[in-house]
């Protein structure tokens, strides 16, 4: 089964249907969701092996070559920029952040990798070949038991033996600190942008006060901004203020406070805007601790 069934997009949040997800994926695989901002509810594991691309985070970005390797978080905003026309291959595998959470051990944090400072930019990974030619094997191991293996007897048992092994090389690679310093590639004025818009999210935010603070026109800062990151500014702003919100719920605070709290005007337009974007309204959710069970809009 391909990710495009896999997955649900829910605004800007793509909910996965399946604990695991893994694809060895070329330019042929349909390129649509990768051209702009998105989130996950779980974690991405991204290998280049062909071609380049420039990859971009709330906090940045980041140029990507052959061999590279990246951890990102769950729900963070990220997106990539194809350089290389017709070439784009790639291993991708997501996991919820729930389930990787169930396979750590007292001695071995697998979540390790995907942890870092608050607000810095990802690290990335380069892999010699000979790990590569491992790392590969692996992943078509996964991809053939999570979607080939049908109902054949142990399919599960070496999906997750096969996921693990993954998971504990990609955190002995991580653990080496040997992270190489690619270019950042973000431009200035909307890596400013989006750094105005995370210190505000608990208020209302227009494009004059951000006229005001960038010292730049609204409308150009609303083109370089959809230039670079595929969406509109409004677009990220509503999303980044339902992320904010999605996680205060979590944390068990009251859907009524959470509304003003993620700075929208009054709980009818929080709730409605809310349950167009996730699926469910917010009590819903909160009552909800397992996004398998969620329906899609």
């Amino acid at each position: 089964m391909r990710q495009q069934e896999q997955t649900r997009q829910c605004g800007k949040l793509f909910l996965l249907e399946s604990s695991i997800d893994c694809h060895c994926k070329t330019i042929d695989f349909p390129f649509d969701r990768s051209r702009e901002f998105h989130n996950h509810n779980g974690y991405e594991i991204l290998l280049l092996l062909g071609g380049e691309i420039n990859l971009y985070t709330e906090y940045g970005g980041v140029h990507m070559r052959p061999g590279d390797l990246v951890c990102i978080p769950a729900y963070e905003f990220h997106w990539a920029e194809l350089l290389t026309e017709g070439q784009y291959d790639r291993i991708v595998i997501n996991i919820l952040d729930t389930e990787l959470a169930e396979r750590c051990t007292k001695q071995t944090n697998l979540e390790e990798c995907f942890l870092r400072s608050p607000g810095t930019q990802l690290s990335i990974v380069h892999l010699p070949e000979e790990e590569i030619a491992g790392f590969c094997g692996w992943a078509a191991e996964l991809e053939k038991n999570l979607y080939g293996g049908g109902n054949l007897p142990g399919s599960d048992i070496l999906a997750d033996a096969y996921f693990k092994l993954i998971m504990v090389a990609v955190n002995r690679n991580a653990a080496k600190r040997e992270l190489i310093k690619n270019p950042r590639t973000m431009p200035e004025i909307v890596k400013d942008t989006i750094n105005y818009v995370e210190e505000h999210l608990a208020e209302e935010i227009t494009l004059k006060m951000l006229e005001d603070h960038l010292y730049h026109n609204g409308t150009y800062i609303s083109r370089c901004f959809r230039n670079t990151t595929g969406i509109s500014l409004q677009q990220y702003i509503i999303a980044r203020k339902i992320m904010m919100a999605c996680r205060l719920l979590r944390e068990g605070r009251s859907p009524c406070d959470v509304c003003y709290e993620a700075g929208f005007g009054n709980y009818s337009n929080f709730s409605r805007t809310f349950t167009k974007k996730i699926g469910i309204s917010p009590k819903k959710y909160q009552l909800n601790n397992d996004f398998n069970l969620i329906k899609g809009q």
